[in-house]
């Protein structure tokens, strides 16, 4: 889902119509390398997204030509029940993100959107927060929408537009080699069915995807790209970055039924590094400690791939980029990699090397404090909120519950957000209590954070640095 910087060296590789249903693709060049398409039914799951305010499906990245005529299409239908129903599952379950698309390719093609694998089966890559059987109901009010708004007869009338799409995709990753690496590393998946898919409405958006049957039929793996850029046409451009996102997006496809298949041995070290990180996982869109597990997971493959295709030095910047992201276990995670790389012989598959992971996680685990010991904002004054403070006040207090570390603190914006401050800073004798002067303006709001992702001086005397709080008030006007 996010933008690694990578730089695949690579030769050229070859595309022919794709496999999935309901969908427009490139023309067949020569032997299958991976097949591009824009699906239907990826565009009607977004659109439905689209007009229930989903912030990943409305970045101001996504609008185009195509998004408005969607909207001319669509959009009187914004409170059909099926957009409802979405709302209230993204509020209960977080029906959201990859969520979205994966329901999409577990339907047959419009307009009678059948079940592929029959949801009481609980399809092994239907995002969990369906519910399996519980999607039927959205479901039925997903087929009325399309029904109402004519959505076959829509996308058929922009068949052209999307075969152009289709063309623009292929002729991107044809440059990218990244499967042959995949499957020396993964083992080959022998039958399954690639396809890149271009997701027209999902902005800046990107998502590791895919169907597997429990019957015999290949595997589907199935990553939908977002579209931010576009040119005078109105078509998307691909540029070199799509590159690196289809080896992230493409590695959630083989390192996810992993992180699935061992869950219960993950959960004490992904729980424990999840809560220590977790306002810059949140941040990321990695609300649980699952979602950070499997970007743990595909980052660091996606680093052990450039070692192997571009070297030590592309290896090292990548690795560098992780920890910019706050993934700061995946270097080691990546040299770890390398013993499995190294000893195949001794590993059956990588199910077999994954329990030597949970061991790096869990120790990795073992290094960060305990959240539970990280010390807490007992208060703030003036408070956080207010909207009639005294422009007269002459000190920010601020209270813990804990000892702090001496002349050490955080207060994180910018000059014209900040209060204006007078004197000294100074904690109490006890260092609970941090008292700055300051002198304030009426009619003004002030916005800014005790601690920051970057800048954390306000610390226990434990060496426990106090989560970021946002802090929000206003004067009142004279």
């Amino acid at each position: 889902m996010l933008s690694i910087l990578l730089a695949l060296l690579c030769a050229p590789a070859t595309f022919q119509a794709p496999l999935s249903q309901g969908a427009v693709a490139a023309p067949v060049v020569a032997k299958r390398a991976i097949d591009t398409n824009v699906d239907p039914r990826v565009e009607l799951l977004t659109t439905v997204a689209r007009l229930a305010g989903f912030r990943e499906f409305t970045m101001g990245n996504s609008r185009s030509p195509y998004a408005e005529r969607v909207e001319r299409n669509f959009g009187p239908q914004r409170e059909h029940p099926v957009v409802k129903r979405l709302v209230a599952l993204r509020a209960e379950s977080g029906v959201s993100y990859d969520a979205i698309p994966s329901m999409a390719l577990h339907l047959g093609p419009l307009p009678e959107l059948a079940e592929l694998v029959p949801f009481e089966a609980a399809p092994e890559r239907l995002d969990a927060r369906w519910g399996g059987i519980r999607a039927r109901e959205f479901l039925s009010e997903l087929r009325d929408f399309a029904r109402v708004t004519k959505a076959a007869e829509f996308f058929e009338g922009e068949r052209a537009f999307h075969a152009q799409v289709a063309r623009r995709l292929s002729e991107r990753l044809s440059q990218s080699r990244a499967l042959p690496w995949f499957d020396a590393f993964f083992g080959e998946r022998a039958g399954a069915q690639y396809t890149a898919t271009a997701g027209l409405l999902c902005g800046g958006g990107n998502f590791g995807v895919g169907v597997r049957f429990g019957d015999g039929t290949p595997e589907r793996i199935n990553p939908v790209f977002g579209c931010w850029t576009w040119d005078a046409e109105g078509l998307p451009v691909f540029d070199e970055s799509y590159l690196p996102l289809f080896v992230h997006e493409l590695c959630h496809t083989y390192t996810n039924p992993f992180v699935d298949r061992f869950e219960r041995e993950l959960a004490a070290a992904g729980q424990r590094i999840h809560a220590s990180t977790a306002a810059a996982m949140q941040r990321q869109g990695y609300g649980t400690w699952k979602t950070m597990v499997y970007e743990t997971f595909v980052r660091a493959s996606v680093v052990r791939c450039r070692r192997a295709t571009e070297g030590d030095a592309a290896a090292a910047q990548q690795a560098a980029e992780e920890v910019k992201q706050h993934f700061k276990w995946v270097p080691a995670l990546e040299q770890l990699l390398g013993e499995y790389e190294a000893a195949r012989e001794k590993y059956a598959d990588f199910g077999a090397f994954v329990p030597r992971i949970v061991e790096l996680l869990e120790h990795e685990a073992a290094k960060l404090p305990d959240p539970a010991l990280a010390p807490k904002l007992v208060g703030i004054e003036p408070a956080n909120g207010a909207n009639d403070v005294d422009p007269s006040l002459t000190q920010l207090v601020v209270r813990f519950d804990r000892a702090m570390r001496d002349q050490s603190w955080s207060l994180v914006g910018s000059k014209e957000q900040l209060p204006e401050i007078i004197g000294p800073i100074s904690y109490d004798a006890a260092r609970k209590v941090l008292t700055v002067p300051v002198r304030l303006e009426p009619g003004r709001t002030y916005t800014f954070s005790l601690n920051s992702e970057r800048f954390q001086g306000f610390t226990s005397a434990d060496g426990i640095p106090l989560a970021p709080v946002p802090v929000q008030f206003s004067t009142a006007k004279r």
